[in-house]
């Protein structure tokens, strides 16, 4: 007497489709039965042809076929399967034990049988095994797949990150100056921003990058991740607002948050070609307002041209009047 019980076939069957082909319409009617409490899906069919017909139309797990059926046997059966898929896993069920149907069986790589008369005991360890070995495989088919996806991903992520860093580097070589600005005539008390105002555009700082690095990553884009974005870009431009000394930063930067907050519906499709400009950006204003924070004022307003710039390149895209970013990004 087997051990395996019903519960156990049932953690490995149960999601699994099988294509049933037995004439013998008193023991398909009660092994179908039998069959419907352990898969997820049970098709049953009288014959080796209509087997066929449907195994064309639709996609198994597991195939069990008698032997001996009208039209077309479970030999010729299993070879035609074999033909379409030769990973198929087939079930041989017979009361017959004729050496030559075993020896097909064998050359078409067909290991599993169930004996006639039905042994329930024996059917249910023949499952068992059959439907473990079938989950076992599509968990390791899904892990290859999710690596492959995952090692692609990566790699189009490190080529991002190789593309922003060489930004950033021929960003801090520019050493981009104002022209409006004359840094002999900078004003350090104009120039100064509060403690209490630097701690809010720092938290900012960080809410931005989260923003932006979330919809990078994001699958499912709505507008409203967007905007997000664009109210954390105004949060910031009513700090600045608040010092004439960066009026026309505080411009820029509200400009880019009424556009995120007001950007069409079709700009979702390539907000992702953004990232690397719009991290490009976000960490230039980190570093002005570093220097700002440490009052290096002449370094702080020689990257407003550079920040002004990257601005409005990022709003041209989003409002479509700019679509090919690789163009924007060439001088760098």
């Amino acid at each position: 007497m087997s051990s395996i019980t019903t519960d156990q076939t049932l953690n490995f069957t149960k999601d699994l489709k099988i294509l049933y082909a037995e004439d013998d319409l008193e023991l398909q009617a009660q092994t179908k039965e039998f069959f419907e409490v352990l898969f997820n899906s049970v098709t049953v069919v009288n014959d080796g042809e209509k087997a066929l017909e449907q195994y064309r139309n639709e996609e198994f797990d597991i195939v069990i076929s008698d032997i001996i059926m009208p039209i077309m046997n479970g030999v010729e059966l299993s070879k035609k399967i074999r033909e379409i898929n030769p990973e198929q896993c087939i079930i041989i069920v017979s009361a017959y034990n004729d050496p030559n149907h075993l020896l097909e069986f064998i050359n078409l790589n067909i290991r599993q049988f169930i004996q006639k008369p039905i042994d329930i005991d024996n059917m249910l360890e023949t499952l068992y095994y059959t439907s473990k070995m079938i989950v076992n495989e599509n968990m390791v088919q899904e892990y290859r797949i999710s690596l492959e996806r995952s090692n692609k991903e990566l790699t189009q992520k490190n080529e991002e990150l190789k593309s922003l860093v060489r930004i950033l580097d021929s960003k801090l070589l520019q050493n981009v100056k104002n022209p409006d600005i004359n840094s002999e005539d900078i004003n350090e008390d104009s120039s100064s921003i509060s403690s209490e105002h630097l701690t809010e555009l720092k938290e900012l700082e960080t809410d931005i990058s989260g923003a932006a690095v979330l919809i990078s990553l994001s699958r499912h884009l709505n507008i409203k991740n967007i905007q997000v974005l664009g109210n954390l870009f105004l949060s910031y431009a009513n700090i600045l607002e608040k010092y004439d000394a960066y009026s026309s930063l505080h411009q820029k930067v509200k400009e880019l948050g009424d556009t995120l907050n007001t950007a069409p519906q079709t700009f979702i499709e390539r907000i992702k070609d953004l990232s690397i400009l719009l991290e490009s950006f976000i960490y230039v204003l980190r570093m002005w307002k570093g220097k700002v924070a440490q009052k290096e004022f002449k370094n702080a307003y020689e990257l407003h041209a550079s920040m002004i710039n990257d601005i409005a390149t990022i709003i041209s895209i989003i409002d479509g009047s700019q679509k090919d970013i690789e163009t924007q990004m060439e001088f760098f």
